[in-house]
C-alpha cells in the first residue's frame, strides 16, 4: 500500500511508533514470507484480481491493494480469516452471538472453554517452555521475566479474563488487540481489545512492511498501525468455508431440534385440553347475519401460538396459561332445531414416540465436538481415569480439536512475549531458530493427567518386564538392552534417568543430593567421576566396547526386579575381549 505514511500524517495519525527496529519485528521469522512476494507470477489462490491499483493518492477500502499488498493479503489469508473481506460477516456475527445464549448452545460454549483454558492455583493458564540450552543463560531466564511481566500486564492473572476471551474467539470466530507500548517503545504494557471487522491487513512495498488498516473506508477514522502493534486471531482460514466460529455449525441442528420439541410440546399440550363442539341454528338469519356469526366464530376458532426461546414458555392467543377446554361454536342452516353440544378428541399423529427426538439430539450432540461418553448423565459424563487403552477416538479427536483452538488461541501471548524479547535483545530479530522456539504449554487437569501417567506408567512396566524376561537370545540372557527397553518402551528421558541416578547414589550412601547437584564429591560407586550436568551413563561407547557397564545402564528397576549386567560382557562383533568393570570403592 504505497503512501500510507503521508496518509497517516495527513490524518494527523501518531506516526511515533512507526520506528525502524518495530519495521523489522513486524515481519519477525518472515512470518508472511516477504522475500518471495517479487519472486512470484502467477495469480495465488486468495488473490483478487478484480481489485483496481489505479486509484492516486487516494486509498480507499480493497481498492487500496496494489499487486504486492495483494500478494501479502494472500499469505495472510492461508493462515487466518480476515472479517473485513467478508462483507457477510457483519450480519453473521449477530446471529452467532444471539445463537450462543442458547440452551445446549450456551453450555456447549462452557464445556469448550473449560477444556481449553484451566487456571493453576496461582492463576495460571499456561506457562512458557524453556528455551534450548544453546541460547545463552540471561536469555533464557529473560524469557521467563517476560512472561510473567505480558501475563500480570495484560490482567490474565485474574483468573477469568483468558477464559473469557476464549469464549469471545469460539462465538464471533475473530478477536483483535492493540498492543501497547510505552513511551519509549521499549516494553509492552497492554492490550486494548479492537473491533476485528475494522481492520484489514495490507503492506508497504518500498519496506516490505506489515501493517494494519483501521476503518479504511472512513478517511477521518482511519489509522495505520504496524503488525507489531496488533494482535488478530481467527478460529479458521480462508478456506474454512462453513466454519467461521465454532457456533455456526451448530445453528442448523439446534434449530431442527428445536422445532421437533416444540412440535412434540404442542401435540401434548392440545392432547391434554378438552374440545367442545357446539352446533347452532342460524335459520331465519339473513345473509349478512349469517356471515358475521361464521366470522366471529373463526376468530373463536383460530388459534395463534408463541414460543419464547429465552424462558422456554409458550403463549397461545397471547396468554401463558394454557387453556385445559376450548368450545368450538358452529351455525346450523336447518330450519327450527335444537342446539347441540358433543366432546370431541383432537385427531392427529402420535408424537409422543423419542427415536425422532433421541435422533436430531445426537446430530446437535456430534456437531458439538464433544465426546458422546461425557453426555453419559447416569455415569456422571464418562470415565475419566484410566490408560490410554481405554482411550476412546472420540476423545481423541476432542483432544486434537482443543489442541487446535490452543495453537491458534496461543497467539495472545506468544506474540507479544516475542515481541518483547525482541526489544530487550534486537539481534533475536533475525534469528529464527529462536521464534521457532519460543512456545508455551497450557495448563492440563493436574489429576487427571497425573492419573493417567502413572496408569500407563504401570503398563509399559509390565510390558518392558515381559519383554527382558521372554526375549532372550541363545545363552539364555535377556536380548533387549536393559538401557533400550528404558528408553523405547519406559519412555524415560535423560532428564528422568540423571534424576533417577542421583537418588540410587545417595541409596548406596557415597553422596548426598545436594552434593550431587552442586558437583562435589569424587568418585561415585557407578565408575568414574561425576560432576555436575555429566551423563552418569558416562561417554557413548565406540563400536566394540560394552554394552552396558555398570547398574546405572539399566536405568530403573523393571517389573520390581534389578535388573544387573553380568560382571563380564560377551565379546563385541569386532573380535575384541570381554570388558570387565573394574571395582570401584564409594567415596564419601
Amino acid at each position: 500500500m504505497a503512501g500510507y505514511k503521508d496518509n497517516s500524517k495527513r490524518n494527523g495519525l501518531n506516526v511515533g511508533f512507526f520506528s525502524k527496529q518495530l519495521r523489522k519485528i513486524s515481519n519477525f521469522g518472515l512470518t508472511y514470507d516477504v522475500d518471495s512476494i517479487p519472486q512470484s507470477y502467477a495469480i495465488g489462490v486468495n488473490e483478487d484480481p478484480e481489485f483496481s491499483t489505479n486509484m492516486g493518492n487516494v486509498t480507499t477500502g480493497p481498492m487500496m491493494y496494489d499487486l504486492f499488498s495483494k500478494r501479502m493479503i494472500s499469505k495472510i489469508l492461508d493462515q487466518k480469516s480476515v472479517a473485513y473481506l467478508d462483507r457477510s460477516y457483519y450480519d453473521k456475527r449477530k446471529v452467532l452471538r444471539q445463537y450462543s445464549i442458547k440452551d445446549e448452545i450456551r453450555g456447549y460454549l462452557t464445556d469448550i472453554a473449560d477444556e481449553t483454558i484451566i487456571f493453576d492455583e496461582n492463576n495460571f493458564f499456561c506457562k512458557v517452555l524453556d528455551l534450548p540450552t544453546d541460547f545463552d543463560e540471561i536469555i533464557r531466564q529473560k524469557v521467563h521475566e517476560n512472561f510473567k511481566k505480558v501475563y500480570n500486564s495484560f490482567g490474565f492473572n485474574d483468573g477469568i479474563k483468558a477464559w473469557t476471551l476464549l469464549k469471545d474467539l469460539i462465538i464471533d470466530g475473530f478477536i483483535a488487540f492493540e498492543i501497547i507500548y510505552d513511551k519509549k517503545q521499549k516494553n509492552v504494557v497492554d492490550l486494548m481489545k479492537l473491533d476485528p471487522l475494522t481492520l484489514v491487513p495490507a503492506s508497504d512495498p518500498e519496506s516490505g512492511t506489515v501493517v494494519w488498516v483501521q476503518y479504511p473506508d472512513d478517511p477521518k477514522l482511519r489509522r495505520i498501525l504496524l503488525d507489531a502493534q496488533i494482535i488478530y486471531i481467527s478460529y479458521g482460514n480462508n478456506q474454512d468455508f462453513s466454519e467461521t466460529s465454532y457456533v455456526e455449525p451448530l445453528i442448523r441442528p439446534y434449530n431442527q431440534l428445536k422445532l421437533l420439541e416444540q412440535t412434540k410440546i404442542l401435540f401434548n399440550i392440545n392432547q391434554a385440553s378438552i374440545y367442545k363442539k357446539f352446533i347452532i341454528p342460524i335459520g331465519g338469519l339473513s345473509r349478512t347475519q349469517a356471515e358475521q356469526q361464521i366470522n366471529q366464530l373463526m376468530s373463536e376458532y383460530h388459534e395463534d401460538v408463541q414460543w419464547e426461546d429465552q424462558l422456554g414458555t409458550v403463549k397461545i392467543n397471547g396468554s401463558s396459561n394454557i387453556p385445559h377446554s376450548k368450545d368450538f361454536w358452529f351455525p346450523s342452516s336447518g330450519e327450527g332445531g335444537t342446539p347441540e353440544m358433543t366432546i370431541e378428541s383432537p385427531q392427529g399423529n402420535d408424537l409422543n414416540e423419542d427415536q425422532m427426538l433421541i435422533w436430531f439430539h445426537n446430530n446437535l450432540k456430534r456437531e458439538s465436538k464433544i465426546p458422546f461418553s461425557r453426555f453419559d448423565q447416569d455415569s456422571g459424563g464418562g470415565t475419566l481415569f484410566g490408560d490410554s487403552s481405554e482411550v476412546t477416538r472420540d476423545e481423541q479427536k476432542f483432544h486434537n480439536y482443543i489442541r487446535r483452538i490452543r495453537t491458534v488461541f496461543q497467539e495472545i501471548i506468544v506474540k507479544p512475549l516475542k515481541i518483547q524479547m525482541m526489544r530487550d535483545f534486537p539481534e533475536l530479530i533475525s534469528d529464527n531458530n529462536f521464534i521457532a522456539n519460543l512456545s508455551i504449554e497450557f495448563n492440563a487437569n493436574e489429576l487427571f493427567e497425573e492419573w493417567n501417567y502413572l496408569k500407563n506408567l504401570e503398563k509399559r512396566s509390565s510390558i518392558a518386564s515381559s519383554m527382558l524376561t521372554n526375549i532372550q537370545n541363545a545363552e539364555g540372557e535377556p536380548y533387549l538392552a536393559s538401557e533400550w527397553v528404558i528408553r523405547k518402551i519406559m519412555r524415560f528421558t535423560d532428564a528422568d534417568i540423571q534424576e533417577n541416578m542421583k537418588y540410587k547414589i545417595k541409596e548406596k550412601g557415597s553422596m548426598s543430593i545436594e552434593e550431587i547437584e552442586g558437583g562435589e564429591g569424587g568418585e561415585s560407586d557407578f565408575g568414574g567421576a561425576t560432576g555436575p550436568g555429566e551423563d552418569y551413563f558416562g561417554k557413548e561407547e565406540a563400536p566394540g566396547g560394552p554394552e552396558m557397564g555398570t547398574e546405572a545402564q539399566a536405568g530403573a528397576q523393571i517389573g520390581g526386579q534389578a535388573q544387573t549386567p553380568p560382571a563380564a560382557q560377551a565379546p563385541a562383533q569386532g573380535g575384541g575381549q570381554a570388558q570387565t568393570p573394574p571395582a570401584q570403592t564409594p567415596t564419601a
